[in-house]
């Protein structure tokens, strides 16, 4: 088994990650999951993009969050007057509550900001002007 395979992924499975979502993920986000797929922020799950050459660890993947339990929070929102048709969930922290890439909100390099979605309300917080920025934050859940 190639070694990059074991803690990361392929650009492939990020291409097909990125056609199943029908949007581009972030550059900065891509860099980290090409080392880091399928690997945890401390007690932030971070989903993984499916690959194949790690399907059980990958399983829970970004596609299928975002196609079946995004859908169902979205669902169960309906209703609440909260838009979160440019919002992609990317992790989930424990309380349910969801980090979203934002489409909507994007920085000097064109990455989507990362919100904090709340489960209760539907709101977003602004986090971060970016993953990579993100991973930097001081206090970082996790």
């Amino acid at each position: 088994m190639n070694k990059n395979t074991s803690t990361g992924t392929t650009p492939a499975a990020i291409a097909a990650a990125e056609q199943a979502l029908g949007r581009a993920l972030p550059p900065s986000f891509v860099q980290w999951l090409l080392v880091n797929n399928g690997r945890a922020l401390g007690a932030l799950s971070v989903f993984p993009v499916y690959d194949a050459a790690n399907a059980r660890k990958t399983w829970e993947s970004i596609t299928r969050h975002y196609q079946e339990d995004w859908q169902q929070w979205l669902e169960n929102m309906d209703g609440s007057g909260t838009d979160a048709g440019s919002l992609l969930p990317f992790a989930q922290f424990g309380t349910g509550d969801y980090y979203c890439f934002d489409y909507a909100q994007t920085e000097a390099t064109g990455e989507p900001a990362v919100v904090l979605w709340s489960h209760e309300t539907g709101a977003t917080t602004t986090v971060a002007p970016g993953f990579a920025a993100f991973l930097a934050l001081p206090g970082r859940p996790g």
